[in-house]
């Protein structure tokens, strides 16, 4: 656990966060994680920060409802049902 770690909370618009790569949405997905955790071990307010996880791991959410429905329709095609 460091002190000198950075607990700003950069909030990120939707339209930007809707348009990351899986991998960059991740990399913020742990990094605001990591925040929540060090702030909480030293007292600071994780409020912030878990509201901005939301916003994360929502749009998350979303991108794998969205692969699993691809799946599903694609297994579904694959096996003649329609």
């Amino acid at each position: 656990m460091s002190k000198k770690f950075n607990f700003e909370v950069s909030h990120l618009p939707t339209d930007v966060i809707s348009e990351m790569s899986s991998e960059e949405l991740q990399r913020h997905i742990f990094k605001v994680k990591r925040a929540i955790k060090e702030a909480n071990m030293l007292g600071y307010d994780t409020i912030p920060h878990e509201v901005e996880y939301c916003y994360l791991d929502h749009e998350r959410q979303q991108r794998q409802r969205k692969a699993d429905r691809i799946s599903q329709s694609s297994y579904s095609t694959h096996q003649g049902v329609q």
